[in-house]
């Protein structure tokens, strides 16, 4: 597919400029943990040398450093910062089809860990950056960032800038990982803009149950049965729908029907609304149902013995919780407890990490900004605005500058959200080339409409 308004032969040029610069990033393994993404900040500051642009390496502990370039235009205005992270969660090589660090080039991709989230973008945007530097002309400030410990976020990273640095990254504007996924309805082409995100509320259950030799079987009080259940409890459960931060105009745009259009949008309804959506199309339930409320999501299960032969005392389960922006543990302790109401079991809750979620406002001139840009490159399509299901270190930036307006949006071109959603921290992770290039040439487009 063809990106309007730009030279053929200007887009395979960029295209074999990002994709040599992924493969590499690729082959750097910055799993996290440990995550050892200096080697990242050391390798992209020896690239962006090489265009004599002269950045910052920055951050604690000393393999857990980022990469910061800022470059200033010729007259005074606005700073927009281009955001990606250095590190990837960690890869199991079965299972893959190619190894997982190769950084192999092949049928039109390039494979490995981090292709999709997010090496590509740090490749995408280092060369949209030079692109506009050589270009030259902008006004404002243009900063590149690559930050480590994004994926778990509890050592530095963009966190550790903002509260440590914060000169380095003070900006207007951050365009970050995520949106830019797209799906084809009613003959348009639909893109989702992410303007804020839902927050994290992880926990810890702790079932207790009765010790004893496992020889003879425990009816009542055996805690691995009772976690059995809590988890089914959880698993089924399904939390009051709020509308708070349903995204109105993306579900009239991708709802036809329009009774279940407006069940969807009422409290009272939009429970058994989205029940009946999935029964009819399980892609648009699953893309709709995380805008409704929390989530709650058992992954971890530990017993705190190990001898097959005896009952544990307790049972440990570790929850993943997504809230809405601006709610917290109050309300997560509440639901919880609903779902567990007819539980047979003692249970008790401890909080592993709790980040709100946030939002930055929209309509904005930025938002503006990206909508003409994908109006130039992708002529017909649409850009609707919603908020994020995951968690994205805009978050920080939001937080520790108010005035910041911060968007996740890194667009494709050639394959849709469906097909790349499951590439996101899964086997035989990759990312189409020409994608590629388009985020690296959205970047660039970007950056010299807002700097103009």
């Amino acid at each position: 597919m063809d990106i309007a308004g730009i030279d053929p032969a200007a887009v395979a040029e960029v295209e074999r400029e990002t994709t040599e610069l992924l493969s590499r990033l690729i082959q750097i393994d910055t799993s996290n943990p440990p995550g050892d993404e200096t080697r990242v900040a050391e390798f992209l500051d020896r690239y962006f040398r090489r265009y004599e642009l002269v950045g910052e390496i920055a951050g604690e502990p000393a393999a857990r450093r980022s990469y910061v370039l800022r470059l200033e235009g010729s007259r005074p205005g606005p700073t927009l910062l281009l955001l990606s992270h250095t590190d990837v969660v960690p890869a199991e090589p079965q299972g893959w089809t190619v190894p997982p660090f190769s950084g192999l080039v092949k049928d039109g991709y390039v494979w490995g860990r981090g292709a999709a989230d997010i090496k590509n973008l740090v490749a995408a945007n280092a060369v949209a950056t030079v692109r506009v530097a050589a270009r030259g002309g902008f006004a404002g400030t243009l900063v590149y960032a690559a930050t480590a410990d994004e994926e778990e976020g509890s050592v530095g990273g963009a966190r550790w800038l903002i509260e440590n640095r914060p000169e380095l990254v003070r900006c207007d504007y951050v365009l970050n990982e995520g949106g830019g996924e797209f799906a084809d309805l009613g003959g348009r082409r639909l893109y989702e803009l992410h303007t804020g995100e839902k927050g994290t509320a992880q926990f810890r259950l702790t079932i207790h149950g009765e010790a004893g030799h496992a020889s003879v079987p425990l009816r009542r009080g055996n805690a691995v049965v009772a976690a059995a259940e809590v988890v089914r409890a959880l698993h089924a459960y399904r939390p009051r729908p709020r509308l708070e931060n349903v995204p109105r105009a993306y579900v009239e745009l991708i709802i036809e029907d329009a009774e279940l259009r407006t069940r969807l949008l009422d409290e009272a309804t939009a429970g058994e609304a989205l029940v009946a959506l999935a029964e009819r199309d399980q892609r648009l339930a699953d893309l709709l149902a995380p805008h409704y409320g929390i989530t709650l999501s058992p992954t971890i299960v530990h017993s705190s013995g190990e001898a097959v032969n005896v009952f544990p005392q307790e049972v440990r389960l570790s929850v993943d919780c997504r809230t809405l922006a601006g709610r917290g543990e109050d309300e997560v302790a509440d639901e919880v407890g609903n779902a567990l109401a007819g539980v047979d079991a003692e249970w008790e809750l401890e909080w592993l990490g709790v980040v709100r979620g946030n939002a930055s406002p929209h309509p904005t001139p930025f938002g503006d900004a990206v909508e003409r840009v994908m109006a130039r490159l992708v002529p017909g399509s649409a850009v609707v605005a919603l908020h994020s299901v995951g968690f994205t270190d805009s978050n920080w930036f939001r937080a520790a500058f108010p005035d910041v307006v911060a968007y996740n949006y890194s667009p494709y071109l050639v394959d849709d959200g469906a097909t790349v959603a499951p590439r996101y921290h899964g086997v035989d992770e990759r990312i189409r080339a020409r994608d590629l290039a388009f985020q690296s040439i959205f970047a660039a487009e970007l950056a010299l409409e807002v700097l103009r």
